[in-house]
């Protein structure tokens, strides 16, 4: 995914793991994710968020 970063959220779990979110403006609109199939909001999930 690539695109201008809006902002870097590290967040920090209690047992003291620690992860990075990065959160970035969507380059056009889409429907809700609620009308999304399953499918379709599996393929969002594993393409368009980033799981560090």
């Amino acid at each position: 995914m690539r695109g201008t970063y809006e902002a870097f959220i590290l967040v920090k779990v209690k047992d003291g793991r620690q992860y990075v979110c990065a959160l970035n403006r969507a380059k056009k609109v889409q429907g809700s994710f609620e009308q999304l199939s399953w499918q379709e909001k599996q393929e969002y999930l594993q393409n368009r968020v980033i799981w560090n």
